[in-house]
């Protein structure tokens, strides 16, 4: 339900209406057009009887207009505990926030109930920290958990200092998730607003747009723009940008403002933009709410993303060297190595996991690799993965890979060093 002062108002003469509503909260209304009928799903932390519905269901109906020939209402009770509000927060971040989602679990949330509100904190170290700070994080998840349960959240953010690690696995290279990974940044010329706030004059890489889920700002050359409708009728704008490093679609909603001056945006326009980045269905979805011309720069490079130093050593798992095994024979002529691979060396890899989706939790659970060198495989590197949650039957079925087998096998945090030492140097295929 939108924060319209006359819809707060109704909320407020429902939870006064009985002391089990005091904490009700309306979460979904069902409308039907043919039939006229609306459904208001409310949750609340009391059981609810009939006799109160009866009086909530009159008190919709005398505000509703007369179009809605029948009103509905249904209660739950819904009581939250300290398992669910970690289980809530963890969820909202993984699912809002991607970028940061395995940065915080439930054991980095701590809770506590008072009479009236439920304070709880989410510890993390300093870079996410700054993340979550300036793109206004445990706001949201008050919100959110507000609209779920039946009571007032307070949160609040706790700076833990740096991550700690285990130098002794990972020689003195960080290996944890939290370790943070900058966005690049573009600067472009002559910024002029056409709609909106004003921007400035820096936005991110789209190839670094997994890592600027929230407030963001994107830059590039308009290469197509196509009008569509929503299911209500209403007209937005899908506009691809593209900065040489990426394409992404935005979509801007139409007001009488940018409706006005949409004429001015064409094919091969040059624009800086500012919107909200979130995950929705597993893709990416960016709503652009600003936008100005710009003038993109000429013969523009892209700055390399720099990399972690190279572990020294291998700690635990040691690739094994090629050995070709071929049966001789008088036509038997080795071909000669292609121009394109000569000098090059890449890393073919190969992974199973316990699922397709990672933002909901899947994880790997074995990485197959081999080394090419000058054309010719030198190396291999293989190991089994502990992912520390269950393997599904299905999954089992597809991979070969059960529950027994990954037992005792090291964590994807204990293997990456290694792995990436392997790779170090050479392209990924």
């Amino acid at each position: 339900m939108s924060n319209k002062p006359e819809e707060n108002e109704i909320i407020n003469r429902i939870r006064g209406l009985d002391e089990s509503l005091k904490h009700a909260n309306l979460t979904v209304i069902d409308v039907s057009s043919k039939s006229g009928e609306a459904v208001f799903r409310f949750v609340s932390d009391k059981a609810v009887e009939g006799e109160v519905e009866k009086k909530v269901s009159e008190l919709l109906r005398s505000v509703l207009p007369e179009r809605f020939s029948s009103v509905k209402v249904c209660f739950s009770k819904l009581v939250a505990d300290k398992e669910l509000v970690k289980k809530s927060v963890e969820e909202f971040i993984r699912r809002e926030f991607i970028s940061i989602s395995r940065c915080v679990s439930e054991s980095d949330v701590d809770v506590v109930f008072g009479e009236e509100s439920c304070v709880y904190t989410v510890n993390v170290d300093d870079d996410v920290f700054d993340y979550m700070k300036d793109n206004k994080v445990i706001s949201k998840i008050d919100a959110y958990l507000s609209e779920t349960y039946c009571m007032e959240f307070v949160g609040k953010l706790n700076d833990t200092g740096k991550t700690e690690y285990d130098e002794t696995l990972s020689n003195g290279q960080e290996t944890s998730d939290l370790k943070r990974c900058f966005a690049r940044i573009l600067r472009v010329g002559d910024v002029v607003k056409l709609w909106g706030e004003e921007i400035g004059n820096e936005a991110t890489y789209i190839a670094d747009l997994n890592l600027a889920f929230g407030e963001a700002r994107f830059a590039g050359k308009i290469v197509s723009i196509n009008e569509k409708t929503t299911q209500k009728g209403k007209s937005y704008y899908v506009i691809e940008i593209d900065d040489t490093t990426g394409k992404i679609y935005g979509k801007a909603f139409m007001t009488k403002e940018k409706s006005s001056k949409m004429e001015k945006l064409q094919v091969g326009s040059e624009i800086i933009t500012k919107g909200e980045l979130e995950m929705f269905n597993g893709m990416p979805s960016y709503v652009i709410k600003d936008v100005s011309f710009c003038v993109f720069p000429k013969n523009f490079v892209p700055e390399e993303k720099p990399s972690n130093p190279v572990p020294s050593e291998y700690k635990l798992i040691f690739p094994e060297p090629i050995v070709e095994y071929s049966q001789g024979g008088f036509f038997l002529e080795e071909r000669p190595v292609p121009e394109c691979l000569k000098g090059r060396s890449f890393v073919v890899v190969d992974i199973e996991t316990t699922g397709l989706k990672y933002y909901l939790g899947d994880k790997i659970t074995e990485i197959g690799a081999v080394k090419v060198e000058n054309g010719k495989i030198t190396e291999k590197f293989t190991t089994l993965i502990d992912p520390k949650i269950p393997i599904s039957e299905e999954s089992t079925k597809l991979t070969g890979i059960d529950g027994e087998m990954v037992k005792g096998k090291p964590t994807f945090d204990e293997v990456l060093p290694d792995f990436y030492k392997f790779c170090y140097g050479a392209t990924i295929v």
